[in-house]
């Protein structure tokens, strides 16, 4: 079996399958992230629900990106509504922060130098693009990112836009100030760089899970990755040691 060679390479199998799928596997642990801009979603699409449902662990993440804490609250008793009495959730922030390489020598660049690229810039923003679309989001990291860095604009993809991402905007009419980065195929990804690389801007920010300049050639763009992680206050930390603690004495 797949999973008994996995398990000789490693003391610990780690299955991340997202929003759209579920372990194939019983878990020993079972960790499920709900977003606190989408409350409700974990309700209302599969296999969304069976993945909380059949958590050990629940984190709402992105609570500091709420107006008030009261609404992760609100969100929280409608999950207790799902889960087991005993199962807790927690809360969690997402911090965003750039990371920038020089793209000669492809060293990290420093604080000051990324924040020369963004700072009082007019920059383009490409978003994970199933986040944008089916997801819902009119926004995401990157987004997060040029507001907090003090961009000077946010460029409008629209005008920009190449072959299907033309299409793309008109079936999610939500986006505004955002490119998905959407890569189905060639001809799309094919798609998306000719826009990237028409968009009048002076530098290109990412909160795509991949590097983007490994994919399509943004010519002379300077570009700025979102890297995001997530952050527990004290209190949601030690549960969620106590969770971990169980787990490893299981």
């Amino acid at each position: 079996m797949i999973l008994r060679e996995a398990e000789k390479e490693g003391d610990v199998v780690i299955w991340d399958g997202g929003n759209n799928d579920f372990s194939f596997f019983r878990p020993d642990l079972n960790i499920c992230v709900a977003d606190a801009l989408r409350g409700g979603h974990e309700e209302h699409f599969y296999p969304g629900e069976i993945n909380m449902r059949m958590a050990d662990v629940v984190i709402i993440n992105k609570v500091n990106s709420l107006p008030s804490v009261d609404q992760a609250t609100k969100q929280a008793d409608r999950i207790h509504t799902l889960i087991k009495s005993d199962i807790p959730v927690l809360f969690g922030n997402s911090i965003v922060s750039p990371e920038a390489r020089d793209h000669t020598t492809g060293k990290l660049l420093d604080d000051a130098d990324v924040d020369n690229l963004v700072r009082g810039k007019r920059v383009l923003v490409i978003d994970d693009g199933p986040t944008l679309t089916h997801g819902g989001m009119p926004f995401g990291a990157g987004y997060v990112l040029a507001k907090q860095m003090g961009a000077k604009e946010i460029v409008d993809p629209h005008p920009y836009a190449k072959g299907s991402l033309v299409a793309v905007f008109s079936k999610f009419v939500h986006l505004v100030n955002v490119l998905p980065a959407m890569g189905y195929g060639e001809e799309q990804i094919r798609d998306l760089q000719d826009t990237v690389q028409s968009v009048d801007c002076d530098s290109v920010i990412t909160g795509t899970p991949i590097n983007l300049e490994n994919v399509i050639d943004m010519k002379t763009k300077p570009c700025v990755r979102a890297r995001y992680c997530l952050q527990l206050d004290t209190e949601n930390m030690g549960a969620m040691e106590h969770a971990l603690r169980l787990f490893a004495t299981h």
